[in-house]
């Protein structure tokens, strides 16, 4: 028995857990600070400025997701072909990207009412700027991840989780002041990140690109489908049961899925390995399995016990999520063998089947919670949660072992 604890111990200096651990550090600084970020912010500015800075910092995240292209899963699942090729085609492409989309954005945004009190030309140009800062930034932490020196992204991730220090300095600029500290926190993280990677030169790589578009596309429409359920569920809920039941909604789910960054760490990490080529991927597929679930019987345990006081951080009416927070803690054992069989296919360059997954999943998810909110107030989201991937598991295992 000592001896196999020994061995696993050293096993946590190999490229998969040593990644993964980085990768989970950065989820958490990352999440951790932007607590810290908006609590800081609500001190010192109006809430109107608050909420227009929430809207256009949203808004950012937005583009980066859209501007990235899938080049983030192309550049870990090429990268080990390509190696800087991939890095600087990657670069150029998002940023061009990123470009058209912030200022498309840009111009409809400053049309809207809601955005009236600020300046046209000069929200642009922040918007626009910073959204390129931004797409530049997640690439090349998508990159140190993929050279397997996922410690430098989270370097990246503390540089980044110091933004809230701008908020002091820039008061009189109002809700530009806020979105700026975002934006100026990120340009820290670029800095480093260009330091370290050796000024990777934005170029195109035709063969690169050839090579890697119906990778990119694919788990880029996945990416998006995955993502829209998350994005649309706080509206299904505000809309059917109101304002309060929506905020006690958001937070345990925040929490839930800040729950699960461990396990989707390491699925990352596996995803690096698996396209370096492992001598044996289901000996290490069972490790990391087996790591996820280890982490989750001792998270939900926690939940159980402390959940509750969790949620009270926020405020005494959050306790009423606990119980949409137990239900998706309990529903993350069927996420990780899901999220594993999607990097697996990943692995295979199976993007056909990783596109329907996800679309799946994103139906499923959000057509059992319009069915059981109704009935179960917001813990009918944890049972759709619970049950999507239920479903959805029994179908990816075949998909996967069909060939």
């Amino acid at each position: 028995m000592r001896g196999i604890i020994k061995r696993e111990l050293r096993n946590l200096r190999s490229p998969l857990y040593r990644n993964s651990i980085y990768i989970s550090l950065s989820s958490l600084s990352t999440a951790l600070a932007g607590f810290i970020f908006w609590a800081v912010a609500a001190r010192l500015y109006p809430a109107g400025d608050v909420g227009i800075a929430s809207a256009v910092v949203s808004a950012l995240n937005l583009t980066f997701q859209l501007s990235m292209l899938g080049m983030n899963y192309a550049l870990i699942r090429f990268y080990p072909e390509y190696h800087e090729r991939a890095a600087g085609t990657a670069l150029f492409v998002t940023s061009i990207a990123s470009l058209v989309f912030s200022l498309s954005y840009g111009l409809l945004m400053v049309t809207m009412r809601s955005f009236s009190g600020l300046k046209p030309s000069l929200f642009l140009v922040v918007f626009v700027t910073f959204s390129v800062v931004g797409t530049a930034y997640n690439v090349l932490s998508t990159y140190a991840i993929a050279r397997r020196k996922a410690e430098h992204s989270f370097i990246q991730s503390l540089l980044f989780s110091a933004r809230f220090v701008f908020l002091f300095v820039l008061t009189a600029l109002g809700a530009l002041g806020i979105v700026s500290s975002f934006g100026l926190g990120l340009l820290l993280g670029l800095a480093y990140a260009v330091i370290f990677s050796g000024w990777v030169v934005p170029h195109l790589d035709r063969e690169f690109l050839r090579d890697a578009f119906r990778f990119s596309l694919g788990n880029y429409i996945a990416g998006i489908a995955s993502s829209a359920s998350n994005y649309l569920m706080p509206t299904l809920v505000l809309g059917m049961l109101g304002r309060e039941e929506a905020a006690y909604f958001y937070m345990a789910f925040a929490v839930g899925n800040l729950i699960l960054f461990i396990p989707n760490a390491i699925n990352t990490s596996f995803f690096v390995e698996g396209s370096h080529g492992l001598a044996n991927m289901g000996r290490t597929l069972r490790k990391a399995i087996a790591f996820s679930y280890i982490y989750l019987a001792f998270a939900t345990i926690f939940v159980w016990l402390f959940g509750g006081y969790v949620l009270r951080f926020f405020g005494e009416g959050y306790v009423g999520g606990l119980g949409l927070l137990k239900l998706m803690v309990l529903g993350g054992f069927f996420v990780v063998l899901v999220n594993f069989s999607i990097t697996v296919l990943n692995i295979q360059k199976r993007v056909k089947e990783v596109v329907a997954i996800n679309v799946t999943k994103a139906a499923l998810f959000l057509g059992l919670s319009y069915l059981l909110v109704p009935r179960f107030g917001i813990e009918g989201v944890g049972w759709g949660w619970m049950g999507s991937y239920l479903s959805l598991l029994t179908v990816v295992l075949v998909v996967i072992f069909r060939n």
